[in-house]
């Protein structure tokens, strides 16, 4: 076989050495004013060409206990972005040939992608037949088998295709959601698909989940953080692998984080797990994005994760002890793949290094992309290689990588794709799973449920779920309650979680096996008992459940006790928070539990708040659920507070003033942060009323509750009269252009700091209410053009992620989103003008690197 190759290694040096500075900066990811220089002679690569399979085969290097093996090449698969095993043992690959054809991505639109079905019909391991299923597509970006037929992922929609005549071809296409972003940018945009443990369909970076329903799916809200990819560990817990961020993990599932739209942020969801970033190629890496930047190479190899994606989280034994607790992350600019070990500490999974200073699986073939890797039934790794020279999207690729991949021929092949398989070097150990589950029946899925291999137990769950048999069903209950040795002490408690969900899935789930797995000694069968209790109890039986659940020995469970109740009606969700909270208001995790169940029970529990039965003692807890609580009622969705739920928040405040001075402290400090008082314009609330108690608690002017009286010089209600209304400023329409511009243009910003503002918590900060956006212009407007570094605190959570220089061309661009957000949300900066901006440009002209918190005067103390 013959690759099309462009040779590039008589001129690839000669080339480079003409030096950046002759280039004009064109690409879409060339910063304003930012140099891109030479890299060192001796760590430039002069060649780097295409390889067949078995040459790309001989460049990997990988921990001497595994092997690799290929499983696919071209020209039998194209492109592989992603894949599933299907029952029977075929393969279903998703092929986006439309990306990055060249450098300048032409052709992204062309409807060139496929879904391929591939087999292996004399079962020596390698695929040897392929089967288009179907075609047409375009950036297709994610599949799920599910019933029939086969959930695709074709931006902007979800759709399902069918096989209705038996020929492998789709012929019968149904649209089962919309929303999907990807078009115009697919680095950021909804994809996975995973069936997670609780028989919901799960994507990384999209806003919502979709939850089988007879026929249709319904969708779910869920925190839309993510990037490429999404993997699930024995219990549930979700990963993802954004970009320079190699391992983040939902530590409760990420719906409970999207219920109340005035939470600021929600603890755990989702949560760093790996914090050492360092990667180890095995040769130099000059073709990466922004290579020039200090810190980027070391010795001209990538130093740290920057294009993370696609996480493994593995279980089973076939692969050996060596790989239990093991996650596997790709990265694709360092042409290598990472292994992490996993463990738990005080509730949390912390990620380690699980080979030393050096990553698990290396190559050098620059053109090894691993994008997608997943266990097959037979327990082995699969990974898929899209084998491309451009893998960075053209919507921030730099001049500097362009010519790298111009001097090199980086351009071809486009018509390549690998899947490889990472087995143990002594062979699989795994029990032989019936070549083609698809045949068998419900009872002879039933065993496969506690199967050692996770893929097969997802499986054998997924089709009982299905074909939903209530005599299947009834039997998996009454067994289950007969051997209570599996819920009450078992020795895994995976087997048992997939057995309680398969039921929970059929719609057999009832108080009786609840309570059972209930009184399971394992704290995470419990955490599931409740999350099974919320689908399948009545409110009574839940509100006593909890009633048990919130004095649980287990913080876990007595945080999903928490999350749990917000199912039920504010009364009873009102007992069981404040119980919550008089337990562990000191723990952030139960603090958030309770702001998410709050929603539609806010004046039941500020009532709590006034009369002590919560909140009654003075502590660091304390105080921050009193500022958290204030925060999520001074936000209705617009970024603005209610009148009234103002007025009743300020009269509380008044009525604790005298005994809890602290407690209106708290309180007043989060409306002042909202008023904004040290802004040369504060801004001024209006409340439905005049405040009980008000003038009363200002009459007193104790130490405490200074912060009242300026609070009050910016306070309006009707009828007051020593204090004018001042009515909100109204843009002219050509302002409101540009804003509009600013709103498109914060589609750049949207998959970090989200649509709302809110960012992503701990990783991503807010911009909504941020003392950043609302400070110095001049701050935002260098960090946009350089880029920002350092340690910044924003709302009390420190961030330390590198943020890069904004994509935007000209002065107009950054003058138009920075005014957006200085005015979206609820926020009340000033606008900025392109002049101003210039400004900034002229004096900062020169400058190379990104800024430093610390010369911004933003780093955290």
């Amino acid at each position: 076989m013959h690759l099309r190759v462009c040779s590039a290694s008589s001129v690839s040096i000669a080339f480079l050495a003409l030096g950046l500075g002759q280039f004009a900066l064109a690409q879409n990811g060339d910063r304003s004013g930012e140099e891109q220089p030479m890299l060192p002679a001796e760590w430039m690569t002069q060649s780097s060409p295409a390889l067949t399979a078995e040459q790309e085969l001989a460049t990997f290097e990988i921990d001497s206990r595994y092997r690799i093996e290929l499983v696919a090449s071209e020209p039998l698969v194209e492109a592989p972005v992603a894949f599933e095993f299907g029952p029977d043992g075929r393969l279903w690959v998703v092929e986006m040939r439309g990306y990055m054809r060249d450098a300048d991505g032409a052709g992204e639109r062309e409807p060139n992608g496929c879904i391929k079905v591939l087999e292996d019909t004399d079962r020596d391991g390698r695929m040897d037949k392929a089967t288009v299923f179907l075609d047409g597509l375009v950036m297709p970006r994610g599949i799920a088998l599910w019933r029939d037929g086969l959930l695709v992922i074709e931006p902007p929609h979800l759709m399902f295709a069918r096989d209705t005549n038996g020929d492998g071809r789709a012929d019968s296409t149904r649209i089962m959601a919309s929303g999907f972003a990807g078009d115009g940018n697919p680095e950021h945009a909804g994809n996975g698909l995973y069936y997670a443990l609780d028989n919901a369909f799960v994507c990384s970076q999209h806003p919502y989940r979709f939850v089988p329903d007879g026929d249709s799916l319904r969708a779910e809200a869920v925190s839309p953080h993510g990037q490429w990819g999404i993997s699930e560990d024995g219990v549930g817990r979700l990963y993802y692998s954004p970009n320079s961020d190699p391992l983040l993990v939902d530590l409760v599932p990420k719906q409970y984080a999207a219920r109340n739209l005035s939470q600021k942020g929600f603890e755990g969801v989702p949560a760093r797990a790996a914090t050492d970033m360092r990667v180890f190629p095995s040769h130099l890496t000059p073709g990466v994005n922004r290579g020039y930047q200090k810190g980027v190479l070391k010795d001209g190899r990538l130093a740290n994760f920057t294009g993370a994606c696609a996480p493994h989280v593995h279980d089973g034994v076939a692969m050996g002890s060596d790989m239990a607790d093991c996650a596997l992350v790709c990265e694709v600019a360092g042409n290598l793949v990472h292994r992490f070990r996993l463990d738990e500490k005080e509730g949390r999974v912390v990620a380690t290094p699980a080979d030393g200073e050096r990553s698990f699986w290396t190559s050098t073939d620059e053109r090894f992309r691993p994008v997608f890797a997943a266990s097959g039934l037979d327990g082995a790794i699969y990974v898929a290689d899209m084998y491309r020279g451009v893998i960075q999207h053209r919507m921030f690729m730099t001049t500097f990588l362009r010519q790298q991949v111009e001097a090199r021929g980086l351009e071809l092949p486009v018509d390549a794709g690998r899947i490889w398989r990472i087995v143990p070097k002594d062979g699989l150990k795994s029990d032989a799973v019936p070549r083609d589950l698809s045949r068998a029946n419900s009872l002879e899925l039933v065993p496969l449920l506690v199967h050692v291999e996770k893929p097969v137990r997802e499986m054998a769950r997924r089709l009982l779920v299905e074909r939903r048999e209530a005599a299947v069903a009834d039997m998996l209950r009454r067994s289950l309650l007969a051997s209570p040795s599996m819920l009450l002490a078992p020795q895994s408690a995976q087997p048992a979680l997939e057995v309680l969900w398969t039921i929970a899935g059929c719609g057999a789930a009832d108080a009786q096996l609840v309570d059972a797995a209930f009184k399971s000694t394992v704290p995470v069968l419990r955490v599931h008992a409740l999350r099974i209790a919320e689908m399948s109890l009545s409110s009574t039986e839940l509100a006593a459940l909890l009633d048990r659940a919130v004095d649980d020995e287990s913080l876990d469970v007595r945080v999903q006790a928490a999350l749990s109740a917000g199912r039920l009606d504010a009364p009873l969700r009102t007992a069981v928070l404040e119980r919550a909270l008089v337990r562990d208001v000191g723990a952030r995790v139960m603090r958030s539990a309770v702001i998410s169940s709050l929603s539609g029970a806010e004046r039941e529990l500020l009532a709590s708040v006034v009369a002590g039965h919560v909140l009654a003692d003075d502590s660091v807890g304390a105080r921050a659920f009193a500022g958290e609580f204030a925060d999520m009622l001074l936000d209705d969705g617009s970024g603005r507070p209610s009148p009234a739920v103002l007025a009743t928040m300020l009269s509380a405040s008044a009525s604790v003033a005298a005994n809890r001075p602290w407690l209106a402290a708290a309180i007043l400090e989060r409306v002042a942060a909202k008023q904004r008082l040290n802004a040369k314009e504060p801004v001024q609330l209006v409340v439905a009323w005049e405040p009980d108690g008000w003038f009363d608690m200002l009459g007193r002017n104790a130490s405490e509750v200074a912060v009242a009286s300026p609070i009050d010089r910016h306070l309006f209600w009707p009828g007051r009269e020593d204090v004018s209304f001042v009515p909100p400023k109204v843009a002219r329409g050509a302002q409101m252009s540009f804003e509009d511009f600013g709103k498109r243009l914060y589609s750049n910003c949207m998959s970090c700091h989200q649509a709302n503002g809110r960012g992503l918590p701990p990783v991503y900060p807010p911009l909504r209410g941020s003392e950043i956006v609302h400070g110095d212009a001049a701050v935002l407007v260098k960090i946009l053009m350089y880029g920002l570094e350092g340690r910044i605190k924003v709302d009390g959570q420190e961030y330390n992620q590198v943020m890069p220089a904004a994509p935007l061309r000209t002065d107009e661009e950054i003058a138009a989103v920075l005014s957006y957000v200085r005015s979206a949300w609820g926020n009340s900066g000033a606008p900025v003008d392109a002049a101003f901006v210039a400004k900034i440009r002229e004096e900062t002209k020169g400058r190379t690197r990104s800024f430093t918190a610390k010369e911004l005067g933003i780093a955290a103390e």
